[in-house]
């Protein structure tokens, strides 16, 4: 071999090399984007799923982009329309339970105060006030409230964004992202990518069902046991849902917050509530449904939220699982079969 064709053979994996690693960095320093961008996708596959279901049921002759923007515009009047409803009921909610609330802290406070060893270190005038964090803390918990707040809403818009733009034009980004890859695996590459929309459809189908029956459960036990806004929780349980097994934890707080106003056995009875639904929502709704739609292991499931959450931080929890069925479907078409069992 002459020194010229070394030479070029030394660059080539060189560059490379040096590809490899800029794309590692960028990822690396990138990675909260990654899963705003997944959710970003499978937002998109949605709303082109429910554009091709309004081209079937509506005799209109309509082009895509219209359909798409048709259900665009639906989905965020319902939206407003439904956040605007439930706004005004907490805000009324709220105002009638302010004294309850207040006379209730004050109560926790006094009987706390009453205890042995809490006694012994504080004075006897000690009052509620005292033990609030002084007014650096508070400013500086305020700036970490607003900057964290503020995080939220960026991302928040980022996702809108991209799902808009993914959703108007999806062929631009596919053929784009195909066009970047060598031509001998073009093919293979958009085979995967068509079963990927397929599968994040079938998956978001399946935890659209589970919100339902969790959310409408949960709302009229907790109609039955007496706690306000039962619809509000029903559906803010349901919505929480959309993240497995850990959203089903933040769904039970609000509701075990207002049957504590209601007495002991209300609260056991949310709490008991919780828990049933909970199993059935683990072990029968998700399972019955993901048999019908996608296969997931229930302890990978787990294990992708908690890594998600690890690398990701929380956008990486909330598509943990989605991003896991995709992962799932790649690694059984291009690793084990074409190359395990090839």
């Amino acid at each position: 071999m002459d020194h010229a064709a070394f030479s070029r053979r030394v660059l080539l994996a060189s560059g490379i090399v040096l590809l490899v690693v800029a794309t590692a960095g960028l990822l690396y320093v990138a990675r909260n984007l990654l899963p705003l961008i997944f959710g970003s996708v499978l937002i998109a596959v949605v709303l082109n799923q429910l554009a091709d279901l309004v081209g079937r049921w509506v005799p209109l002759d309509l082009s895509r982009t219209t359909r798409v923007g048709l259900v665009i515009s639906t989905i965020a009047v319902v939206s407003c329309l439904t956040m605007y409803s439930f706004a005004n009921s907490a805000a009324q909610k709220a105002a009638q339970f302010k004294d309850r609330i207040e006379n209730s802290v004050q109560e926790t406070f006094e009987s706390v105060k009453q205890q042995p060893l809490v006694e012994d270190h504080l004075e006897e005038d000690a009052k509620l006030s005292s033990m609030m964090p002084s007014s650096g803390k508070s400013i500086g918990l305020a700036k970490n409230f607003f900057a964290s707040a503020f995080g939220g809403m960026a991302d928040f818009l980022i996702l809108l964004i991209l799902s808009i733009y993914f959703a108007l034009s999806p062929d631009k980004y596919r053929v784009g992202a195909i066009r970047m890859l060598p031509t001998g695996w073009r093919e293979k590459t958009s085979g995967l990518l068509s079963q990927s929309s397929t599968t994040l459809w079938r998956w978001m189908i399946g935890r659209l069902i589970a919100m339902a029956l969790v959310g409408v459960v949960f709302g009229i036990g907790l109609a039955v046991i007496g706690v306000p806004m039962p619809l509000e929780l029903g559906v803010f349980a349901g919505l929480v849902t959309f993240i497995p097994n850990i959203g089903g934890i933040a769904a039970v707080v609000p509701a075990l917050l207002l049957a504590s106003q209601q007495g002991s056995t209300a609260l056991i009875s949310v709490l008991v509530l919780y828990l049933v639904i909970q199993t059935i929502e683990s072990y029968l709704i998700t399972p019955m449904v993901q048999e019908h739609q996608v296969e997931l292991p229930p302890a990978m499931v787990i294990l992708a939220q908690i890594i998600g959450g690890l690398v990701f931080g929380f956008w990486g929890i909330v598509f943990a699982t989605p991003m896991f069925a995709v992962s799932m479907l790649w690694i059984k078409q291009i690793y084990v079969e074409d190359w395990l069992e090839s």
